[in-house]
């Protein structure tokens, strides 16, 4: 009887062992992921039909996020393979097609400097505007909703001027969100802002996968460190530089390109953005 005692008593450790192993593997794979967030934006409160629309990429892990145009990286990869194709083809035209507008900058936060880093290539040169990261001051609330699958609870703040609504999982125990927004035991699924002319929703994620390919969670080590005031000031003098006569000409060109939203030979009414989606720095 007691053989027979120690055997139970040995499985059912075992048992234990793994079921723990699982839980600790559980939790290692919700802290890493890539996240797909559809952004709607309506930018001119005097033309709200008009409205900015773009998917985002934000690859994470625990310690830093990196919140990248998703919609960019499609656009460009398959621009890339249409030049390639003319280039196969001895031909120096390519049809672009539907371009769709999309955002140049890349945002990494990182949690243990408490910092945030805004990306941007300019001039063929990559420059690193360094900020400190906004201490977002959440109310969490008793709210609860289901987004993908997962328990969300609701919390509200101001973050850069607005005031946000955001849904948050604490089964992805990571303090990162899209764009800017931060600071919350899990990671943000959902957020818009009290007007909801701002939103950002989770369409799409992806834990414990390897990092998409060309994406580093490393800053850029060729990066030029400034302040948002130089950058501006320096793309402000570039495009106030530009001439008829500057372009120099490239042995490929584009053609053909229709912009989404923007018919080519319809009168348009005026485009302002009076309703930013940052109002300080």
């Amino acid at each position: 009887m007691p053989y027979y005692l120690k055997l139970f008593v040995s499985a059912l450790l075992l048992c234990i062992f793994y079921s723990f192993s699982y839980k600790n593997k559980k939790t290692t794979d919700a802290s890493s992921g890539v996240a797909i967030y559809h952004f709607f934006h309506i930018r001119d409160t005097t033309n709200t039909g008009r409205i900015w629309e773009e998917d985002f990429q934000m690859v994470f892990n625990t310690q830093r996020s990196l919140y990248t145009s998703y919609t960019k990286q499609m656009q460009d990869s398959i621009l890339k393979s249409k030049i390639e194709a003319a280039a196969s083809a001895g031909s120096n035209q390519v049809n672009m097609g539907l371009f769709i507008p999309s955002t140049a900058e890349n945002i990494i936060t990182s949690a243990n400097e408490k910092t945030v880093y805004v990306n941007k290539v300019f001039s063929e040169n990559n420059y690193l505007i360094k900020e400190v990261m906004e201490k977002i001051n959440w109310k969490i609330e008793k709210e609860t909703k289901s987004l993908l699958g997962y328990t969300c609870q609701m919390a509200t703040g101001v973050c850069k001027g607005r005031k946000y609504t955001a849904w948050f999982t604490t089964d992805i125990p990571v303090s990162f969100g899209p764009w800017k927004l931060q600071g919350l035991p899990g990671l943000i699924m959902e957020a818009y802002d009290e007007s909801q002319r701002i939103r950002f929703t989770c369409t799409r994620l992806t834990l414990d996968t390897p990092l998409p390919t060309n994406i580093s969670l490393e800053l850029p080590s060729d990066a030029i460190v400034t302040s948002h005031s130089d950058y501006n000031r320096m793309e402000k003098a570039y495009k106030e530089s530009l001439g008829v006569g500057g372009y120099t000409g490239t042995e490929t060109s584009i053609d053909k390109v229709t912009v989404l939203g923007d018919p080519q030979g319809k009168p348009r009414k005026k485009f302002i953005v009076n309703y930013p989606l940052e109002l300080a720095n």
